[in-house]
């Protein structure tokens, strides 16, 4: 029994040399075992801070609404959480966000219709996806490594935006890296502002009017806003509708509680 306890001791006692040999040995093993572990701990990188019901608000810019033959020439994304409070550049100066232009050759910018070559023109859209180098495969890895580094879990962000629904009907054909990481719910403003018009049609004239700059960015700050606007003026406050009786024993349901695996994986409309 006590030569396995204590081979290292009987080692010495026995022959000097042995024990000599035997602790070089077990020192050149573990050494580069614990340089090795110091050296992983070094590179795991620091736990992330979920974000309260993030929303990840996409705009896209395409040649067309056909979605089968137009194709997204300009993408951004900004993410805030569900207070509409945009994350924060990496070195602290200002909000964060992910914006790129697609290239595509003149077979394909050619082919937009009137309305898209007036604008995407006067905005320097076309020149820009003519000059660019970025092709849709690249676009698509760095706009999802961006959404993972503040949202790494799958169906937690929400997909946000106006009329986003026909950003959405884009993505699940060319993006769909990024659709399969998002929630299958969407936020989509113009809903509310459709509801506004029929229920309440003098507040909602009121609304703040777009300027209608057609770039993705600009789109993004404007859809954000009207939302906020609708939060300070059309939604009530939770302190209003504290006496309100729920209807039934249904829990609210949040996009990290256990939703089926077929819904969370739907990516139908």
């Amino acid at each position: 029994m006590k030569w396995l306890l204590f081979p290292a001791r009987i080692v010495a006692r026995t022959r000097p040399n042995l024990f000599s040999l035997y602790r070089r040995s077990v020192s050149q093993y573990l050494r580069p075992r614990t340089i090795q572990n110091l050296q992983s701990m070094a590179q795991t990188p620091e736990l992330k801070t979920k974000l309260f019901k993030p929303l990840v608000w996409i705009d896209c810019e395409m040649t067309g609404l056909d979605h089968v033959n137009d194709r997204i020439i300009e993408i951004c994304c900004i993410i805030t959480d569900g207070h509409l409070a945009p994350v924060k550049a990496a070195d602290g100066q200002g909000d964060s966000h992910y914006e790129s232009v697609i290239h595509y050759g003149p077979e394909v910018m050619n082919k937009m219709n009137e309305w898209c070559i007036e604008h995407h023109g006067n905005s320097g859209l076309t020149a820009k996806v003519l000059a660019s180098e970025k092709t849709l495969a690249q676009v698509q890895d760095e706009l999802l490594e961006y959404i993972q580094r503040y949202i790494p879990d799958k169906n937690v962000g929400v997909l946000a935006g106006n009329s986003v629904h026909m950003d959405r009907l884009f993505m699940v054909c060319e993006f769909p890296k990024v659709i399969d990481h998002l929630f299958y719910r969407i936020v989509d403003v113009s809903s509310i502002m459709e509801v506004a018009r029929r229920h309440n049609p003098a507040l909602q004239a009121r609304n703040p009017k777009k300027e209608a700059a057609h770039t993705a960015y600009s789109d993004i700050k404007e859809s954000i806003a009207q939302l906020q606007w609708y939060m300070d003026n059309y939604l009530k406050p939770p302190q209003e509708t504290e006496s309100v009786e729920s209807i039934g024993s249904e829990q609210p349901e949040s996009p990290s509680s256990s939703t089926s695996s077929l819904k969370r994986q739907r990516t139908d409309f």
